[in-house]
C-alpha cells in the first residue's frame, strides 16, 4: 500500500487559506479566530517552503535508494521534518543526506524509523492528522494555520511557530486530547516577535527549545478513530479522514 497521503486534496486548501487569509478578523470578545487568521510567515515564505517540499519529494521519487511513498516531508521556514517509515537505516540516511544538501534547507529533523505501516494504520493516521488539525484551527489559544501536522503509527508530529511557550504547550495539549494518539512530538519553535493571537496583547519574551523536540503521551483510547476495512472488503462509505527522485551528480539542480 502506498504511503502517499490518502487524502492530500485538503492540503492545497489549507495553503490557500494561509496565503489568502492575511487579514485578521476579530470575534465579538476581541479574540482572533485562528481558523480564519493568516499564517505568521509571509506568503512569500509559505510559497518557498511549499516549493522546497515539492523539490525534496521529487528527489526522493527519482532515487532508487528511497521509497518516496513512505516518507512525509514538512517544511516550515526552511526547516525540514521527515516522518514516516523506511525499509532500512540506509534508506533513512540517504533521505537525510539529500535533504541536507538541498539548497534552501536551513536544518533537517528526522523522525523516520525502520518499520512497516499497514493499510489500517495509514488510514487511522490520516484520521488523526485531520482531527488534530481541525481542533487546532478551532482553538482560540492557538493559531492553527501556523501548526503543521503529520502522523505515523499514531504518533503525531507538530511543526511550525508559536508566539509563546504557552501557545506551543496548548497546541501539544490539543493534539494529546485526540483519542488513540499514542504520543505527540513537537518541533514548534517560539517566535516572540510574531503577532499575538489576541488583538492588542503584547508578545511575551519567552524562549523555547529551538531544536530539541518535546515528546508527550497521547490520550490513548479515550475516543477512537473510525474502524477501517482493508481494500477489497471496504464498504461503500469510506472512514472520515483528511489532511492534512533520483538526484543527479548534484542534489540541487540549480533551483
Amino acid at each position: 500500500m502506498s504511503r502517499m497521503r490518502l487524502f492530500s486534496g485538503a492540503i492545497p486548501l489549507v495553503v490557500l487559506l494561509g496565503v489568502a487569509g492575511c487579514v485578521p478578523m476579530d470575534s465579538p470578545n476581541g479574540a482572533v479566530s485562528s481558523g480564519i487568521l493568516g499564517e505568521r510567515r509571509s506568503p512569500e515564505s509559505a510559497i518557498e517552503d511549499n516549493m522546497l517540499a515539492m523539490k525534496l519529494r521529487s528527489y526522493y521519487m527519482r532515487s532508487d535508494k528511497i521509497s518516496a511513498s513512505n516518507i512525509n516531508v514538512s517544511v516550515y521556514q526552511g526547516a525540514v521534518l521527515l516522518t514516516g517509515t523506511a525499509a532500512s537505516q540506509s534508506e533513512i540516511d540517504n533521505a537525510i543526506n539529500i535533504a541536507k544538501n538541498t539548497r534552501g534547507v536551513v536544518k533537517v529533523h528526522s523522525e523516520l524509523k525502520v518499520q512497516h505501516a499497514t493499510f489500517t494504520e495509514l488510514t487511522k493516521d490520516a484520521w488523526y492528522t485531520n482531527e488534530v488539525k481541525i481542533r487546532l484551527l478551532a482553538d482560540e489559544r492557538v493559531r492553527g494555520l501556523d501548526i503543521h501536522v503529520e502522523t505515523t503509527k499514531a504518533v503525531v508530529y507538530l511543526t511550525g511557530t508559536a508566539q509563546s511557550v504557552a501557545e506551543r504547550d496548548r497546541a501539544v495539549e490539543v493534539a494529546r486530547q485526540v483519542g488513540g494518539v499514542r504520543q505527540v512530538v513537537s518541533y514548534i519553535e517560539i517566535d516572540a516577535r510574531s503577532q499575538p493571537i489576541t488583538v492588542g496583547a503584547e508578545p511575551k519574551k519567552e524562549k523555547g527549545p529551538a531544536v530539541a523536540p518535546v515528546r508527550m503521551g497521547g490520550a490513548g483510547d479515550a475516543t477512537k478513530p473510525p474502524e477501517v476495512t482493508k481494500p477489497g472488503n471496504a464498504p461503500n462509505s469510506a472512514p472520515a479522514a483528511s489532511s492534512s527522485g533520483k538526484p543527479g551528480a548534484s542534489v540541487d539542480g540549480g533551483f
